[in-house]
């Protein structure tokens, strides 16, 4: 099993428990020990899990934004897949947004100079990714987040208001029981909001590990999005969410 692999599985175990041992780790993922602990504690630098009694404990994370170069690793390939179904919504001559979310960075790989699309972004890593691809775009400015590495506040709100926008794509933080997009920073949000409400159409990325997530700020209700994009087969028995708005890896 791969580390990045073996890290979303030590999360999964502590979304159920509150505490699991690292005996109990390194049986249920057959590795040793000593490579139980040095992910534990690469998992508590990143401020995942705590360390406690000889195992480990979920964080409550609700109120926190977790660093970019964690998010980055955390379901990378499912973030990919879902990227690939993302870009038949990339249009030539078009203009979109991309947020500064660590899937929808991924996107951003799909974006061909040929298609002659522009790019309005709040991601500082995103807007490098297409500048080095050769890619038009123009970045949002703002209050640089310090996790996330994403711009946000009223002056990246109000340039964003400057353009007519085809396609809106975002991710967030998750989707909470009641069907509501939610996230762990206001900034954030309220320039997601503003960036929906500027486009012709919305795509949500989301992989399965953010359903039935809890954060702190309201976006918008799932099923206000024109398009959910998931690698979460069950998506189309979400009682809040029309299944003609679902695509599945």
């Amino acid at each position: 099993m791969l580390k990045d692999e073996r890290y979303d599985k030590i999360l999964e175990f502590l979304e159920t428990e509150t505490y699991v041992s690292s005996l109990e780790l390194a049986k249920r993922l057959f590795v040793s020990m000593p490579t139980i602990r040095r992910d534990l504690a690469y998992l508590e630098k990143s401020k995942r899990l705590v360390r406690s009694h000889g195992g480990a404990r979920k964080i409550k994370s609700e109120h926190t934004v977790t660093p970019l170069d964690f998010r980055q690793s955390v379901n990378h390939l499912e973030k990919k897949q879902i990227c690939n179904l993302a870009k038949q919504f990339l249009k030539d001559d078009s203009v979109v947004f991309l947020d500064g979310s660590t899937t929808v960075m991924q996107l951003a790989e799909y974006i061909l100079p040929k298609q002659n699309i522009t790019v309005i972004t709040n991601g500082l890593p995103t807007s490098l990714t297409l500048i080095k691809n050769g890619i038009k775009t123009y970045s949002t400015g703002g209050e640089l987040q310090k996790n996330s590495l994403a711009y946000a506040g009223s002056f990246a709100e109000e340039f964003i208001r400057k353009f007519n926008i085809d396609v809106c794509f975002f991710s967030s933080h998750g989707v909470n029981g009641d069907g509501f997009i939610v996230d762990t920073s206001l900034g954030e949000t309220q320039l997601r909001n503003t960036a929906i409400s500027k486009s012709e159409k919305s795509v949500f990325l989301c992989d399965k590990s953010k359903f039935n997530a809890n954060a702190p700020y309201n976006l918008i209700p799932l099923n206000d999005v024109d398009w959910v994009v998931t690698d979460f087969t069950e998506a189309d028995k979400l009682p809040y969410l029309s299944p003609n708005k679902i695509i599945t890896t």
